[in-house]
C-alpha cells in the first residue's frame, strides 16, 4: 500500500488507474524532463526515486533523497529499482544532435544498449514501461502534420540512435506482449532547460540575448519547429502513464514557428539592443520541419495547453528574474 489505494501487479496491457499512487522509477531524473516530472509526480503523493548519471543534468533543485548517481549502460544501477517501481519512465538519453556526430559510438550505447537494459529488466520484473523517443526519429516531415505513421527517416546519429530504441520497444511489445507507452516528443522548453553548448536553442537564444551577444542561427533559420512548454510536457507524461494503452503516441501542439522567429521574439522580450542575430553555414544532421498530428492522443482526451507567445514571454521573464546579466555565467 502506498499512501492511497493498492497498485495493481503491471500484468496486463491497460494504463494505471488515475486515483492509484504508485512508486515510479525515472531515468534521467536530474534532466530537464526528468527533474520537472519527479517534483509533479512526488507532489502528487507518488513514491518517486530516479538515477541520473550526470552527463546532461540541469539546475533545477531536486530533493537528494529521491536520486541517486547511476548510468543505464550498467544493469546493477537499474535492477533494484526497477525491481521496487509499479511504473518506469525511461527518459535518460544522450539528446544532442551534434555530440552524437562527433561521439557516435558513444550516443548509441547510451540510447540503445541503454534503452535494452531498462527494457529487458522491465520483462524479468514484468512492469509497465513508459520510453522517451522522440520526434527527431521522424526527419524532416514529409507531410504537413506528422503522425505515428510518418516514416522514420532521422538525419543524424542521435536520430538514428532513437529509431533504435523506438523499434526496440516496439519488438517488445509485439514479441513479449509487455505493456511499453513510447513517447516521441516534439520540441521542448521551459525552466532550467540547459542553455550551454549542448542546450536547447530557445535557452541559448535567451542567455545570449540578456548577454548582449550574437544569436547563432544555422542556415537561412527557416527551420519550423513544434515546440511545447514543459508544463505540456508533465501533462503528457502523467496522463500516458494513467490513460494510454501500449503502444506510439505523438504529443506536440500541431503547430509551428520559424527559428528565426524565435530569435526575433526572444530578443523582443529581452529588450537587449545590443543582441542582434547572425545566420551562418547549415548544419550536418538537422531537420528542417517537425509538425506534429495530435489526433492519436486526442482521441484518448489529451489536448496541449502551449500558446508559444505566451509561454515563450513567461519563460524569458523568469529567465531574468533567476539569472540576470549580472550572475550568469
Amino acid at each position: 500500500m502506498i499512501g492511497g489505494q493498492k497498485c495493481p501487479p503491471f500484468v496486463t496491457k491497460v494504463a494505471i488507474d488515475e486515483e492509484c499512487l504508485m512508486r515510479v522509477f525515472l531515468t534521467g531524473s536530474r534532466g530537464f524532463m526528468g527533474s520537472h516530472l519527479a517534483e509533479y509526480l512526488t507532489k502528487q503523493g507518488n513514491e518517486v526515486f530516479g538515477i541520473d548519471n550526470l552527463f546532461h543534468s540541469c539546475e533545477k533543485p531536486i530533493d537528494p533523497a529521491i536520486w541517486t548517481k547511476g548510468d543505464i549502460r550498467n544493469v546493477i544501477d537499474l535492477e533494484k529499482y526497477i525491481e521496487w517501481a509499479d511504473v518506469v519512465v525511461h527518459l535518460a538519453a544522450q539528446i544532442h544532435v551534434d555530440y552524437s556526430i562527433q561521439h557516435p559510438q558513444e550516443t548509441l550505447d547510451i540510447n540503445v544498449k541503454g534503452t535494452l537494459n531498462v527494457l529487458e529488466l522491465c520483462r524479468k520484473y514484468r512492469k509497465r514501461v513508459l520510453i522517451a523517443s522522440t520526434s527527431e526519429a521522424y526527419g524532416s516531415s514529409q507531410s504537413e502534420f506528422m503522425d505515428e505513421n510518418h516514416p522514420l527517416d532521422c538525419q543524424s546519429p542521435y536520430g538514428a540512435s532513437k529509431v533504435a530504441a523506438d523499434r526496440l520497444a516496439k519488438a517488445y511489445i509485439d514479441t513479449y506482449g509487455m505493456d511499453i507507452v513510447i513517447i516521441r516528443n516534439f520540441n521542448a522548453f521551459g525552466p532550467f532547460q540547459n542553455d550551454g553548448s549542448y542546450g536547447s536553442v530557445i535557452a541559448k537564444f535567451t542567455r545570449k540575448a540578456m548577454r548582449g551577444e550574437c544569436l547563432d542561427i544555422y542556415g537561412d533559420g527557416s527551420q519550423e519547429r513544434d515546440y511545447m512548454y514543459i508544463d505540456d510536457i508533465v501533462s503528457a507524461y502523467d496522463f500516458a502513464i494513467h490513460k494510454l494503452p501500449r503502444g506510439v503516441y505523438n504529443f506536440g501542439t500541431g503547430k509551428t514557428v520559424k527559428i528565426k522567429e524565435v530569435a526575433q521574439k526572444v530578443i523582443q522580450h529581452v529588450i537587449n539592443e545590443d543582441a542582434e542575430i547572425v545566420y551562418g553555414p547549415a548544419r550536418a544532421g538537422e531537420v528542417q520541419r517537425l509538425c506534429c498530428d495530435t489526433t492519436k492522443v486526442k482521441s484518448f482526451g489529451w489536448t496541449s495547453k502551449t500558446n508559444f507567445d505566451y509561454d515563450l514571454e513567461r519563460y524569458v521573464k523568469w529567465y531574468k528574474e533567476t539569472y540576470g546579466i549580472s550572475s550568469r555565467r
